[in-house]
C-alpha cells in the first residue's frame, strides 16, 4: 500500500482514502483495513498513544476499504509551500485526503514499553517522526511538527540568502555548548564538551564537527541547512530508470533517470532541497499576524490573498488610531 511519488517529472499517480478521526471515537475492530492493516493499525495507534500521552487526540488514517482509491497528476515542483502553508486542522485533512498520508513509521515496541531511561528518551520528536516507512495511522502531531521543520529551514534558507548580518540568523539558530561522552564507537567516548546547533525554541538539530567551531554564523548557519536537508531525504528518495534515448546517427544511448519517492514527506523535503539549488527566493509575508516564509514571485509581498486582505486591514486599523490619537 505504497503510494507512488514521480519526483522528476509529471505523472498520473493513485493515491489510497486517507481520513481525518478522533482518538477516543476510533475503534480498531469496527475497521475494514483487512487482516494485516488492521494489525498494523492497531499498533501504531498503541504506540503512538504511549509515546504522545494525551497529546494524542487527532489523526489521519487509511480509510476503509469500501472507499476508492482516486488518481491525479503529481508534479512535486511547489509541494512544499503547499505543505509549509497548512495552518488548522482542516487543511492538513484537505492536504491529505489530496496527497495520501507522509510515510512515518509509529515508534518501536521497545521504545514505548521500555523502563530504561536512555531508551525512553529517543521518543522525542526528531526520533519518532522521522523513520520513512508503511504508514496507515499518523497523529496530528507529527504533521503540524513536520509543517514547522519545513517552516523554518526556510526562514534560515531566507535568513542564510539575506547575510545582511549574524544577529537575523541568531533569530532562527543559536549555538549551544554541552557537556557528555560522545563518538561513535563506546572506546572513543569521553566526556567532553561539543558544541550543538538548535533551533531558537531549544530544540537541538545537529553537533558542530570540530572544523567548524571556529567558523563564522554564517558558515554554521548554511552548514545546518545541508544537513538538516540530507538528514530529512536520507531513506526517501528512489532512482530507477527512465526512458531510453537512442541517438539517431550512432548505436549509442542513454537511459534517462527517474528519482521517485514511496513517501510523500520525503517528496516535500526533495522539493524544498531543489528550491534551495534552483536559488529561488523565499521572503516572509508581510502581514505582521503571519510572518510565515513562502516562495516570492514577481512583486508578492503575502503568503496568499488572505494576508494580503488581513493586512490591509491591519494598516486601515492603525491609520484611524493614529487619526483618533491627534
Amino acid at each position: 500500500m505504497y503510494n507512488h511519488y514521480p519526483l522528476s517529472h509529471s505523472s498520473k499517480i493513485n493515491l489510497y482514502p486517507v481520513e481525518l478521526i478522533s482518538i477516543e471515537n476510533l475503534v480498531v475492530e469496527d475497521q475494514n483495513l483487512g487482516p494485516a492493516s488492521k494489525e498494523l493499525l492497531e499498533e501504531s495507534m498503541n504506540n503512538w498513544s504511549k509515546a504522545l500521552g494525551d497529546n494524542l487526540t487527532f489523526a489521519l488514517k487509511l480509510a476503509d476499504l469500501e472507499r476508492n482509491s482516486h488518481q491525479m497528476v503529481f508534479n512535486n515542483n511547489g509541494l512544499m509551500e503547499e505543505f509549509s502553508s497548512l495552518k488548522t486542522i482542516k487543511d492538513i485533512e484537505s492536504f491529505s485526503i489530496k496527497y495520501g498520508l507522509l510515510g512515518i513509521k509509529h515508534p518501536e515496541n521497545t521504545q514505548v514499553n521500555s523502563h530504561s531511561p536512555a531508551i525512553k528518551a529517543t521518543l522525542q520528536p526528531s526520533i519518532i517522526f522521522t523513520k520513512y516507512d508503511l504508514s496507515v495511522f499518523e497523529p496530528i502531531e507529527l504533521w503540524q511538527w513536520h509543517i514547522n521543520e519545513v517552516r523554518k529551514i526556510m526562514r534560515l534558507y531566507h535568513t542564510a540568502r539575506q547575510a545582511n548580518s549574524d544577529e537575523l540568523l541568531y533569530e532562527v539558530i543559536e549555538i549551544q555548548m554541552h557537556s557528555g561522552m560522545f563518538g561513535s564507537l563506546a572506546e572513543d567516548r569521553e566526556l567532553t564538551q561539543r558544541y550543538f546547533v538548535h533551533w531558537t525554541n531549544g530544540e537541538v538539530i545537529l553537533m558542530l564537527p570540530h572544523e567548524y567551531e571556529e567558523n563564522s554564523i554564517l558558515d554554521i548557519a548554511r552548514y545546518t541547512l545541508a544537513k538538516i536537508l540530507e538528514s530529512r531525504i536520507s531513506g526517501g528518495i528512489n532512482l530507477g530508470p527512465g526512458e531510453v534515448i537512442s541517438q539517431s546517427s550512432t548505436k549509442e544511448f542513454i537511459i534517462a533517470e527517474q528519482r521517485y519517492s514511496n513517501y510523500l514527506l520525503a517528496a516535500i523535503y526533495y522539493d524544498l532541497w531543489q528550491t534551495i539549488n534552483n536559488s529561488k527566493n523565499i521572503y516572509l509575508c508581510e502581514n505582521k499576524n503571519c510572518q510565515l516564509p513562502f516562495v516570492k514571485s514577481g512583486r508578492k509581498k503575502y503568503c496568499n490573498e488572505a494576508c494580503k486582505q488581513e493586512a490591509y486591514r491591519i494598516r486601515l486599523t492603525e491609520e484611524n488610531n493614529k487619526g483618533k490619537s491627534k
